[in-house]
């Protein structure tokens, strides 16, 4: 497989700032949950309330520690008589592993990976709501948390923020391929996997691996669209709570601007002399050298100046608000 060129970024980048490119999405991982008191425990186990989804709901969680870290962001995809659990690359027998500790006798709940593989593919730009309603009519009704059910290994959905960009697809390879090709036939371009990557920097999106990590709590890397605060208890619930409740979080998500490239892993360093470092960094056509970075919050305003070094090379960037720019949204 050749390697995706800076000109093929760069056309795929401007479809996707005014019309819609389709991205297959790195492998993510995924559990069936089935039984009456799925959602229950997932509501018990994560950030966000999950009780009382209904069909074609779907919503955004993190499993947490017992110290409030990040175990993994889920995407919880509600349909009849189970629940899809979308896990992070990589972090599905993570995920399973973690879920069944926690499942008791009295619990109505089976856990089953998919019996054939299934493949994320992404809808996104202005035009996507377009192309989406050509596809079937019905997909043009969606509103962002729902799902639309193609077929029993099929689905579409307008995830919730701040874990997407547009629309999504869920499905098995046959029907991954018709649905590309009719996305196509209605205006869509195909456009290299790594896009993916320079539209989630853009739109402020924390990354698995990266933002997303045991070493953050979800209020540290922009999470906090899945967490509820009014719900009952859960793993981690009394250390997040704390943190928020006496605005004492250690770090805080910010992006970061440069005429320079921006290494991950580099230090950062703010005029008080406090440290943060990158977790992320791309080149986007439009705004040059961009990435993500954690900052002690009391240094997050826009505009401020912080010194990068990593390896004995030092060079600086400026904090600018998340999203850097919003015209991606559908």
């Amino acid at each position: 497989m050749g390697t995706t060129t800076s000109q093929e970024i760069n056309e795929a980048y401007q479809q996707a700032q005014t019309g819609c490119v389709i991205v297959k999405r790195k492998t993510l991982g995924y559990i069936w949950s089935h039984g009456r008191d799925r959602l229950d425990l997932l509501h018990r186990l994560s950030t966000n309330d999950l009780l009382g989804m209904s069909a074609n709901e779907v919503k955004s969680t993190v499993l947490t520690n017992p110290i409030g870290r990040t175990v993994d962001y889920l995407i919880v995809l509600n349909v009849e008589n189970k629940s899809l659990i979308i896990t992070s690359p990589g972090k599905s027998d993570i995920v399973f592993k973690w879920i069944m500790k926690y499942i008791f006798f009295q619990d109505d709940v089976t856990l089953k990976f998919p019996d054939e593989s299934l493949i994320q593919t992404g809808l996104y730009g202005p035009k996507a709501h377009e192309v989406v309603a050509k596809i079937t009519p019905e997909f043009s009704s969606l509103s962002h948390n729902q799902s639309f059910t193609i077929n029993d290994s099929a689905w579409i959905m307008r995830v919730p923020p701040p874990g997407g960009i547009g629309y999504e697809i869920v499905s098995d390879a046959t029907t991954t391929q018709e649905l590309v090709e009719r996305a196509k036939t209605a205006g869509a371009v195909k456009s290299p996997s790594s896009l993916y990557e320079l539209l989630r920097i853009e739109a402020g999106l924390p990354g698995a691996g990266l933002e997303i990590d045991i070493s953050y709590i979800p209020l540290e890397i922009g999470l906090r669209d899945a967490v509820s605060f009014t719900k009952g208890c859960y793993t981690g619930q009394e250390i997040i709570a704390r943190l928020d409740s006496r605005g004492k979080l250690a770090k805080t998500l910010v992006g970061l601007r440069s005429s320079d490239k921006i290494p991950i892993g580099a230090s950062l360093q703010a005029p008080n002399k406090s440290y943060g470092i990158v977790t992320s960094s791309t080149y986007s056509p439009k705004l040059g050298w961009i990435g993500l970075g954690l900052v002690k919050p009391t240094v997050c305003e826009p505009g401020t100046t912080l010194s990068v070094t990593k390896d004995k090379i030092s060079g600086s960037a400026s904090i600018s608000a998340l999203p850097f720019q919003s015209s991606l949204s559908v």
